[in-house]
């Protein structure tokens, strides 16, 4: 079950089940929820484009928590949640147009209070233009390919697109005293911040769609 936050502060999730990260989990949202409503509109700078297939703006923080409890075997890689078996369809592949510059993030606000919180660290911040795999196919973008060069971090990102809804999907693994895995892929509608988590570390995301000749941009 998606969990939004309150008010106007849309960051929704699959929180881990239980009390095992209640705490980190509540910490996290009301730190979310400081940041959200001053996260900046999209504006339109000209860019210049390589296709006419549609094109979508997505932008990751990637955090880890500043403490693990104890008791439980977090290292153990859950099932692929949303993934399904295998890929089921071909179709070209991803491709990055565009690794943007900080000062076109339009989640450095999170950033910073996520940093400010204490309970939580971010460890890699990124944003860019790219296309869509077709939904079902499973093909994906690395994160080097990004500018994610962190060196307990590794994994891929999936963006695909369906007739209706597309779908935004992390297999991406922390290496940190133990190896974490967030293996998980969802429906995400635009402009939307999701939150992709584990008790060791998470990911708040966002997807904007992109007109040609545009590329999102912070105010």
């Amino acid at each position: 079950m998606k969990r939004a936050l309150p008010s106007n502060a849309t960051v929704e999730g699959h929180p881990a089940a239980g009390a095992r990260v209640s705490l980190l989990t509540a910490v996290l949202y009301a730190v979310l929820a400081l940041a959200a409503s001053r996260v900046a509109a999209p504006a339109a700078p000209s860019v210049a484009q390589q296709n006419s297939a549609p094109l979508y703006g997505v932008e990751i923080i990637v955090f880890r928590s500043s403490s693990v409890s104890g008791g439980e075997d977090w290292e153990a890689v859950p099932p692929g949640r949303g993934f399904g078996s295998s890929a089921t369809r071909g179709g070209p592949a991803p491709q990055v147009l565009r690794v943007l510059a900080a000062n076109d993030y339009r989640l450095s606000t999170i950033e910073a209070t996520l940093r400010a919180s204490g309970a939580w660290r971010p460890i890699a911040h990124a944003a860019w233009i790219q296309t869509a795999a077709n939904w079902g196919s499973h093909t994906g973008i690395a994160l080097a390919d990004v500018g994610i060069n962190v060196p307990e971090l590794g994994g891929m990102i999936y963006l695909e697109r369906a007739p209706i809804y597309l779908h935004l999907g992390f297999d991406v693994r922390l290496s940190a005293g133990g190896t974490y895995t967030i293996k998980e892929m969802r429906s995400v509608r635009y402009n939307d911040k999701q939150y992709f988590d584990h008790p060791a570390f998470g990911i708040i995301a966002l997807v904007t769609p992109i007109k040609h000749g545009e590329t999102p941009s912070a105010q």
